[in-house]
């Protein structure tokens, strides 16, 4: 089935942090579901919310910058009191996820008329999806481990049985894992980020007879995002926050140049923003979508900056962040590719082209101090 998502000329932005849960009829929905959109229900700001209520339970500091990492650790704490809180809100962060899922499988009409950029060929699209993958940092620790076997099943309890919620291999890395499937072939080594939200993540892939075989990860950067929903708007902050994106890109490949001196002169780039033909779309006014007030093209803009700082020609591959997750499962027919972060991303692995294999062999490296 053709993707609609991806019909020209103006795809329908296929978010699914605007999918409102209205209700599914013979579905116990609970209260605190109904009428939730799915970044109300499972973004990272939703989780903290849940998890400060049970602060002084889960004996955490609310204020804490670390506090989903702890409460990730709170899923296996000793304390009765604190496992058993920890894993009801991790319970009902799985039932979230498999009514948002349910809710695009069945396409009641009444969650329809909540989403009136979709028409109905978009949510026949999604009930043909039978897999799903799931990856992002919230889901990469404990609270994946509690949280999808449930959604699994109460999917599969609800019209679903052959239903797949799986959790994708190397699931905090997928869009830097499907970009480096994108590389061109005799690439031997490629330097990759990934601007999300909350963090910049740069890794290095390593080829051999045309398979990746390895990531080696690069420490991961806190991103300027002060806020998702009203990053600053005045141009004067835009060209600043455009300066730094561009001056990281540039010490990153001089420093990754100097010791890997076969580093392919094509760089990926993924970011929190969807895109269309290397362009913010124009109702993204997101952190990062903000940037086409500075061009007519992104992607010609950041390949002219990364030119000027240094001195020689780099091209750029840029793409949204859920478009290049998916490429992790690219070949996969009828499945979809959800991440769990700051926000959820989404993307639909293409079913044919020509992406490079992961190597049986393939493993994905920590940074090590000389980075």
């Amino acid at each position: 089935m053709d993707n609609p998502f991806l019909q020209r000329p103006f795809p329908v932005i296929p978010s699914l942090n605007q999918v409102r849960i209205m209700d599914l009829p013979g579905v116990a929905v609970p209260p605190w579901v109904k009428g939730k959109s799915g970044l109300e229900l499972l973004s990272s700001f939703a989780l903290r919310q849940r998890i400060v209520a049970e602060a002084d339970t889960l004996q955490l500091d609310p204020t804490d910058d670390h506090l989903l990492p702890k409460f990730d650790n709170c899923l296996t704490a000793v304390s009765v009191q604190i496992r058993t809180t920890a894993q009801q809100i991790a319970a009902n962060y799985g039932r979230s996820l498999a009514y948002l899922l349910l809710t695009l499988k069945r396409g009641d009409a009444i969650n329809q008329q909540a989403r009136a950029d979709w028409q109905p060929e978009h949510w026949a699209f999604w009930r043909q999806i039978e897999t799903v993958w799931l990856g992002g940092g919230l889901l990469a620790g404990n609270l994946g481990q509690t949280a999808v076997p449930l959604a699994r099943e109460l999917i599969q309890q609800n019209g679903f049985p052959h239903f797949r919620l799986e959790l994708a291999p190397n699931g905090r890395h997928l869009p830097l894992l499907g970009t480096a499937r994108a590389a061109a072939p005799g690439t031997t080594t490629q330097l990759l980020f990934d601007f999300g939200q909350t963090a910049v993540k740069r890794a290095i892939a390593h080829y051999q007879n045309d398979s990746l075989t390895r990531l080696t990860l690069l420490p991961i950067l806190p991103a300027p995002c002060l806020s998702v929903l009203r990053p600053s708007q005045n141009r004067d902050d835009i060209v600043q926050f455009a300066d730094w994106l561009l001056d990281l890109l540039a010490v990153t490949w001089r420093e990754t140049a100097a010791s890997h001196p076969d580093l392919s002169p094509a760089a990926a780039i993924c970011l929190a923003c969807y895109l269309l033909d290397g362009q913010p779309r124009p109702e993204d006014s997101g952190c990062y979508g903000r940037l086409q007030h500075l061009t007519p093209n992104l992607h010609q803009f950041l390949t002219d900056g990364l030119r000027q700082r240094l001195d020689h020609e780099l091209s750029v591959g840029l793409w949204h962040d859920g478009t290049a997750a998916a490429l992790s499962q690219a070949g996969s027919a009828q499945t979809a590719v959800i991440t769990c972060g700051t926000a959820m991303g989404i993307g639909f692995p293409p079913e044919n082209g020509r992406f490079l294999p992961i190597a049986p062999t393939f493993v994905c490296l920590p940074p090590t101090p000389s980075h």
